[in-house]
């Protein structure tokens, strides 16, 4: 089964979750980075406003063609209680994602909030099935357990590398 995770990170937390993921299932990884120019201390405020309204952002890769993969796994940090407008604009942008399995992973400072249910809408959305969601802190993320469960959770159905 192919596999590809999509995701979008800034301190590098999505990232090191989404590569536990990718050696478990042998995916794909795709990171997806907001283009748009932002100061210092607006682009936080501003982009968090931008969550909030399910917003999306310019990102590179502009585009992904997903249509050689069985399963999508999409991952992104949590601002102001929803996933960010860079991994919304990837999700918007997919070419040959209408069918797919997808799951979704946040990680968190704080509480996940609106996440799960805002990722399970985007997904739904573009026509693919969502089949899982889950989150994980930021102090668990070097929590060997605690990753483990949460790959688990994302790549139950996927058969073994």
């Amino acid at each position: 089964m192919n596999v590809c995770i999509i995701y979008h990170s800034e301190s590098g937390n999505t990232r090191h979750v989404a590569q536990h993921i990718a050696e478990a299932c042998r995916g794909q990884l795709v990171e997806v980075t907001d283009r748009t120019e932002y100061g210092r201390l607006t682009g936080f405020l501003v982009r968090c406003k931008m969550a909030r309204g399910e917003e999306t952002t310019v990102v590179e890769p502009g585009s992904i063609d997903v249509s050689g993969y069985d399963q999508l796994v999409f991952g992104s940090p949590v601002w102001a209680f929803k996933p960010t407008p860079a991994i919304h604009a990837a999700i918007d942008t997919l070419k040959g994602c209408e069918g797919k399995r997808a799951t979704a992973f946040c990680t968190h400072g704080g509480k996940p909030g609106q996440t799960a249910e805002v990722f399970q809408k985007w997904i739904e959305a573009r026509g693919m099935k969502c089949v899982g969601n889950s989150g994980i802190h930021q102090k668990d993320i070097e929590n060997e357990k605690k990753t483990r469960e949460l790959i688990e959770t994302l790549v139950k159905d996927l058969p073994s590398a």
